[in-house]
């Protein structure tokens, strides 16, 4: 038996600082909706999420809650634990940067690049931000009022000066050069390539600090080893950026899935938002050629969620927390709206009432009906369900049944170019289609005429079952349902173009799935 090709993809892990919000659904949905895909498709996944628990904000947010550092991200850890529960968003591993085999092997990594010359002790002085955990230069930032700013964020950046262990990046400036050139494809997002390009490649890199002696909360480098009069600990990149390596057992006494999935792995994907893209894109790729570590194929760049008030940001108070919308509207609802509006190249302008509106106008008014209308008329008019004729089949039945494979290889290519937005979409517009076949058809008219009643039904059935495939991959509890109420027992691509699936099955719609929802 030949092997499953395999699917390795992860998400951000993400800071437990804040409150939750709908960015954080956005990109772990993203990832989640492309492993079902690649299931589907008869790939061997493996999806990773987590967060990220070292560093000074975190220490300083676990003071203000008069907590030690660990207490403080185990409390936080189980608000995105318990999110993904209740989302239904299942993974393979969930990331904890604190996790005891994660941390021995950051320090192993370390002493690798270490020994391989990449790393040097010497001062840093310059700007730092102590919530986005970034350094910056002065031509970076913003100034004003005499004070420097984060250039994305707004935040308040500090000025320090401490010692710390650089990463020697120049050593890697004309590989990371050469990489970006021979690699066009490698970040989805084209124009995001081209700002890392010009504002960064281009201008020259600066050696990366990636320790800090002046808080302790992190991954603390044994100072008798490197002869050093203070305490190092590994900043947060570094630390980071290896769970990606770490959730698969990198360095640990079971590397299998570490060889499994990215050594020999066939695709290893990052999904991320467009302001981290410079350690995922620039830093992350240097760090692994510099340890002979295979790179990501591909990283997924989504752009930003906005409101009225602009990007989600705590200062802005404009943050919109995902609870409550999933209580309001559903758990595959959420998931669906996001999925299926969101292109990942563009901003994304988020209002409840847009929220309403496609609920209803997709998975109401369109699919759902659909579904319920045509199990209703077979109900109505053949006790023993319909069957599929070819001989009876006239030249808009041909027709329609020809768009199945077509929008399915359609959908296809959308997802295997990691636009899940558009592949959705294709499902939704194949349901239009069978909504405007039955106008033309009107099989309220054919009930004296049963051969062409139950041709224009048996159409409709196989078109609602390569629909309800298609959307299983953002919605599996309610395309489940839609499979039982056809009396099949499980999606396959291979069934698309078998016609007569639906022969002396009996199909029943025990409820309604999407209900319109009223604005109230």
């Amino acid at each position: 038996m030949q092997n499953k090709k395999t699917f390795y993809v992860s998400t951000p892990i993400y800071y437990p600082s804040g409150n939750l919000h709908i960015g954080h659904l956005l990109t772990t949905t993203l990832a989640w909706v492309y492993r079902n895909y690649k299931k589907s498709r008869g790939y061997d996944t493996f999806f990773v999420t987590g967060i990220d628990e070292h560093g000074q904000k975190i220490q300083k947010k676990a003071l203000e809650q008069n907590l030690d550092p660990q207490s403080y991200v185990d409390k936080e850890s189980l608000k995105f634990v318990n999110l993904w529960k209740m989302l239904d968003i299942d993974y393979d591993f969930y990331s904890r940067t604190t996790n005891k085999e994660h941390e021995s092997m950051v320090l192993e990594v370390f002493s690798k690049m270490f020994e391989r010359g990449y790393l040097y002790k010497d001062k840093y002085t310059g700007l730092y931000s102590v919530n986005d955990e970034e350094f910056l230069t002065r031509t970076q930032a913003i100034l004003k009022d005499n004070q420097y700013y984060h250039p994305t964020s707004g935040h308040l950046l500090q000025e320090i000066e401490e010692e710390s262990y650089f990463f020697n990046i120049k050593k890697m400036q004309d590989w990371i050069n050469l990489f970006f050139a021979s690699n066009p494809n490698f970040l989805t997002n084209k124009n995001i390539q081209k700002e890392l390009t010009s504002n960064f490649l281009q201008k020259g890199l600066e050696d990366l600090s990636i320790t800090r002696i002046s808080f302790d909360w992190g991954i603390k480098i044994p100072k008798e080893k490197y002869n050093d009069s203070r305490q190092h600990v590994i900043y947060v990149w570094l630390d980071a950026l290896f769970n990606y390596l770490s959730a698969l057992g990198y360095k640990s006494n079971n590397e299998k899935n570490y060889l499994k999935y990215w050594v020999n792995g066939d695709e290893r994907i990052h999904v991320l938002a467009k302001e981290i893209s410079r350690f995922h894109a620039i830093y992350w790729p240097i760090f692994l050629k510099s340890l002979d570590i295979n790179l990501p194929t591909k990283e997924v760049v989504h752009s930003w969620i906005i409101t009225p008030e602009g990007k989600m940001s705590k200062s802005k108070g404009n943050v919109i927390e995902p609870v409550p919308l999933i209580e309001k509207y559903g758990v595959e609802e959420i998931k669906y709206f996001f999925s299926s509006q969101v292109n990942i190249d563009s901003d994304f302008s988020f209002s409840e009432e847009l929220l309403i509106n496609v609920l209803n106008a997709d998975l109401a008014n369109n699919f759902g009906n659909l579904v319920n209308r045509t199990i209703k008329m077979i109900n109505q008019n053949f006790e023993n369900g319909v069957s599929y004729i070819k001989e009876y089949l006239e030249a808009i039945d041909i027709e329609t049944l020809s768009l199945y494979s077509q929008y399915y290889l359609d959908y296809v290519t959308e997802l295997d170019n990691f636009h899940a937005d558009r592949a959705l979409k294709i499902a939704i517009l194949l349901s239009s289609k069978l909504n405007e076949y039955i106008d033309l058809t009107k099989p309220w008219t054919l009930k004296e005429n049963k051969k062409r009643l139950n041709c224009v039904l048996d159409v409709l059935l196989n078109g609602i079952y390569a629909i309800a495939f298609m959307l299983s991959i953002v919605m599996p509890k309610k395309m489940q349902k839609i499979l039982s109420f056809l009396k099949l027992d499980e999606f396959s691509d291979n069934q698309i173009n078998n016609y007569s699936k639906f022969d002396n099955l009996i199909p029943d719609a025990t409820e309604i799935l999407f209900s319109r929802i009223i604005k109230k």
